[in-house]
């Protein structure tokens, strides 16, 4: 007998409660004949409890919300090889949209769960939890910062962005490995692994990135600020930047100076520290999405 599907909101991500989202939320409950479950946190340990106490029974878990609700969304199916998750973008950044090729009116996203096309995807580990992305250095700070001032949408991200340009001129002396091979030694603004292409909003941070290569994609850009603004303009014009794809499947970060280095997991600040290890999971979760 097939397992029944249910949908979890988290009001809590960045524009959960639009008349859009609660429009995909009741045409999904319907088409799906799903349960709905319904909370409004930030705090990811928070909503990890929550969604592990609502989950079990269900085939499919469509989360309501921004990348991070999916995030932990990942890290509780992880270990439920019966469950299929889908997805309703509800947040700011939304990366996993521009992945997933979602579509953006609420009948079509819904059209998109009802086809049902799941695919295992692999995720980046990073302290033990599942992420399609992770990035170390600057944009971190901008996460932080971001979260710090109330996830207020594009104001808060464009305060976040400003308060942080005096930290591009403050960039830690670091060693990258790739499987054991130094990959980059040397200043850092900031280093992104992951199995996605995107960062919010489908800024094409790191082409080539694939969900089921079975590795993850490296890319260092060591600066300086002036370098890192024409790396940037060509994540939003969707070219490639200079900096070099390097595949692996485990990543280690280490502090050369002593100085901590912050790390962010899908758009959520980890924390901060001299030494990180980044290690792929292939096929960890099955993803909902225009796969073809």
């Amino acid at each position: 007998m097939a397992l029944g599907a249910a949908i979890f909101l988290n009001e809590g991500a960045g524009s959960a409660r639009t008349n859009d989202v609660r429009h995909a939320v009741q045409l999904a409950r319907r088409a799906l004949d799903a349960d709905l479950h319904v909370t409004a946190t930030r705090n990811a340990d928070e909503l990890t409890a929550w969604l592990t106490e609502r989950i079990a029974g269900y085939g499919t878990a469509v989360i309501a919300g921004g990348d991070g609700s999916l995030g932990v969304a990942y890290n509780v199916a992880a270990d439920r090889p019966g469950l299929t998750l889908g997805y309703l973008p509800a947040g700011f950044g939304n990366a996993t949209r521009h992945l997933l090729r979602l579509p953006r009116t609420p009948e079509a996203l819904v059209a998109v769960l009802v086809r049902g096309d799941a695919r295992p995807i692999d995720l980046v580990s990073v302290d033990g939890r599942l992420a399609l992305f992770a990035g170390a250095g600057w944009d971190a700070r901008v996460a932080g910062r971001y979260a710090d001032a109330g996830a207020r949408r594009l104001p808060g991200w464009a305060w976040a962005v400003a308060r942080s340009i005096p930290d591009l001129w403050r960039r830690p002396q670091v060693e990258v490995r790739a499987d054991g091979w130094i990959a980059h030694r040397g200043p850092m603004e900031l280093m992104v692994v992951g199995t996605t292409p995107f960062y919010g909003r489908g800024l094409n941070v790191n082409p080539g990135a694939r969900p089921d290569g079975g590795m993850m994609a490296l890319r260092v850009y060591p600066g300086p600020a002036p370098r890192l603004a024409v790396e940037a303009a060509r994540w939003v014009l969707n070219l490639t930047p200079d900096a070099e794809r390097i595949d692996a499947r485990r990543v280690e970060l280490r502090s050369l100076h002593g100085m901590a280095i912050p790390v962010q997991r899908d758009g959520d600040l980890v924390g901060a520290r001299t030494a990180w290890t980044f290690e792929i999971r292939p096929a960890a979760v099955r993803l909902i999405g225009r796969w073809r």
